[in-house]
């Protein structure tokens, strides 16, 4: 491959919809070489698993690998065994601790109140900046048991941190995307001070020495459930329900079950890359990988991997087993997927419920995002 190849998806038609790119990829085999990024990418299933599930041969922590990485990134996202146990089992404790029924209440609220304000919109409404960010932003800080910050200040600088994911695509989103990191950090720090409720980040915060975890990195790990529980949720929101637009109002079904949110995670979920660095030579896919090599898998390629998936491109909503990689797999699975899986089935069930006949008011416009899918508007009309 050239790097022209992996621009590609930056064109508005893969934004819209990268699979038929994915697909002319796995073509080409599961694992293929892009000279422009200097990384493998992987679209076949069966690879992608072993590289999320395999923390000794694929890691996160890229000093393995001798890249030097700033404290600031220090945290449960990029960390491995070991370290990244001994954080997780504090967070694990942590949503323990947050208690379901708080969070299960903010989100009925919340999306009471922005739904009433939608109905009163005769030419359609923006379902990503009035119901979604709204939304996910609520429930995240309700899991935490923080204050929320303001919506116009946070949201900007969260998509900004998403930007700079895509550095390698497009290198002048590094830089802000640094600075956006810092200025969420200085948010949390300022938690460690304050007075908090019973819950998940005052549990973390006060049980983290007990538990042999840094401070620094309980911080980093506290900003990184704010920044992705935020992103993945909400995007997640307006990803599913388009999808569920597109389908004739006859033909729809109520997504309010488990295994319905699953596979709409599978067929439509945000989360499109996440990269390991090769910690000793090994193979994949028949391909030989040198330590040091990035490896990109493509969850939203793998998870419609025919060999895998029969029908991969229908939503089949009690479709079994579906073992997608939607929140990913290994050490680094999601923390929060159950978290995820219980908003997204209030938000979408409640929609499908009381509004049947809900249409596109307009075409959506997709965010210039490869990593992570967004949208900057999705119009609505009930």
């Amino acid at each position: 491959m050239t790097d022209t190849q992996i621009l590609r998806l930056l064109e508005p038609s893969a934004l819209a919809d990268p699979h038929p790119l994915y697909r002319e990829w796995r073509e080409q085999g599961p694992v293929v070489w892009d000279s422009g990024i200097e990384a493998w990418l992987v679209t076949g299933y069966e690879e992608a698993f072993t590289t999320l599930r395999d923390a000794e041969t694929f890691c996160q922590d890229w000093r393995r690998v001798g890249v030097d990485t700033p404290p600031a990134l220090l945290s449960l996202q990029t960390l491995d065994p070991p370290e990244h146990t001994r954080i997780r089992k504090l967070m694990l404790d942590g949503f323990r601790a947050a208690g379901p029924g708080r969070l299960t209440e903010a989100v009925r609220t919340v999306l009471d109140e922005q739904l009433a304000l939608a109905e009163k919109e005769d030419d359609g409404f923006d379902f990503v900046r009035l119901v979604a960010e709204p939304v996910a932003l609520r429930a995240v800080t309700t899991l935490l048991g923080v204050p929320r910050p303001d919506r116009d200040w946070f949201v900007p600088l969260s998509n900004t941190i998403v930007d700079g994911m895509d550095a390698s695509l497009r290198p002048e989103t590094y830089e802000p995307g640094v600075a956006a990191r810092a200025e969420l950090s200085r948010l949390v720090s300022r938690w460690a001070g304050e007075p908090l409720p019973d819950g998940f980040a005052r549990h973390v915060l006060a049980k983290a020495p007990d538990a042999g975890v840094d401070r620094e990195v309980v911080l980093n790990s506290l900003r990184v459930v704010l920044q992705a529980g935020f992103q993945t949720a909400s995007r997640f929101l307006a990803t599913g329900l388009l999808t569920l637009l597109r389908v004739p109002p006859g033909e729809r079904v109520v997504v309010d079950t488990d295994k319905a949110v699953h596979e709409l995670v599978r067929h439509s979920g945000p989360v499109h890359v996440e990269s390991r660095a090769c910690v000793r030579d090994t193979v994949l896919g028949g391909r030989r990988i040198r330590r040091g090599q990035i490896v990109s898998c493509f969850l939203g390629a793998a998870n419609r991997d025919s060999s895998v998936f029969p029908e991969p491109d229908r939503l089949v909503w009690d479709r079994t087993p579906n073992r997608h990689l939607g929140f990913g797999r290994g050490p680094h699975a999601c923390l929060g997927a159950q978290v995820a899986v219980e908003v997204a089935r209030h938000v979408l069930g409640t929609i499908g419920r009381r509004f049947p006949q809900a249409r596109l008011a307009a075409e959506p416009v997709p965010r210039p995002n490869v990593t992570e899918h967004g949208m900057y508007s999705l119009r609505v009309s009930f």
